[in-house]
């Protein structure tokens, strides 16, 4: 990640504009990889000011994918915080920008979340997972979306 990743301006324009990083070195702190359970590295979490973790991510990405899942994560952030607007206008962006990936997917999941949340309406969550249905018909965000029938 220190090599291609982190270096990228991508990267480092998104950590810059949305996010406060802190790298911890695990080697010399031990207790803290335990609290956040930080079994590999590298591994990012997006977490608020009482270390109450809203999103992870753990392994390798290339900036592409790394930004994707960072944008992911502040939508997820703000989603958990109430900001139904802020984290609906993320997840937009990332399902436009990244369509036909697996954070595309993962992005209209959550923004279907995002709509029932703001306005307990059934129906918008609904018409929300039947187009990531339709536009990631093998995504495991799909399969999420389904409930099993008792035969």
């Amino acid at each position: 990640m220190d090599t291609v990743t982190y270096p990228d301006p991508r990267v480092a324009d998104f950590i810059e504009k949305l996010v406060v990083p802190v790298r911890i070195v695990i080697r010399d702190n031990r207790d803290l990889a335990n609290e956040y359970l930080v079994s590999w590295t590298p591994n990012v979490v997006i977490a608020d000011e009482r270390g109450r973790v809203h999103f992870r991510i753990e392994g390798y990405l290339p900036p592409v994918e790394f930004v994707a899942r960072l944008s992911l994560g502040v939508g997820k952030f703000d989603l958990n915080r109430g900001k139904f607007n802020d984290a609906a206008a993320r997840f937009e962006e990332v399902s436009r920008r990244h369509a036909k990936t697996d954070a595309g997917a993962e992005a209209l999941y959550w923004l279907a979340v995002t709509h029932f949340k703001k306005d307990h309406n059934v129906a918008d969550l609904k018409s929300g997972w039947e187009q990531l249905a339709r536009e990631y018909p093998d995504s495991e965000w799909t399969v999420r979306t389904k409930i099993p029938h008792k035969s």
